[in-house]
């Protein structure tokens, strides 16, 4: 499978090339990540910009750990415009196009699982 968000070499690299290092921690994001995920959700719903940038802000290292370096600067965006108080309309729909994003990685990070 060619990843488009994932990257299967910096996560063998960060696990010093242990495969069962490598499950775990890829286990423990598939779990981690759509809870994360969900409470960014929320927060943006309830329209709560310091929850919001708090929310975004715990996803980042995530991402970077992954090697998904496109959807973590996605988060550092949604994280900025927050901590600005920028638009609620514009963060509902910049979350709208994360969300998409962040399905396919999802799905990749299983994909890459289920290979191991």
């Amino acid at each position: 499978m060619t990843y488009h968000y994932i990257k299967p070499d910096n996560i063998y690299k960060s696990m010093m090339d242990n495969t069962a290092m490598v499950r775990q921690f890829v286990e423990m994001y598939i779990a981690q990540s759509p809870v994360d995920f969900q409470q960014l959700t929320k927060s943006v719903q309830a329209g709560d910009y310091r929850e919001i940038a708090d929310a975004a802000h715990q996803i980042k290292p995530t991402m970077e750990y992954v090697g998904a370096t496109a959807l973590r600067l996605d988060f550092q965006e949604l994280e900025t415009a927050a901590r600005q108080e920028e638009d609620l309309t514009a963060i509902r729909e910049k979350l709208e196009a994360v969300h998409v994003k962040f399905d396919d990685f999802l799905h990749e990070l299983t994909v890459f699982r289920d290979s191991l």
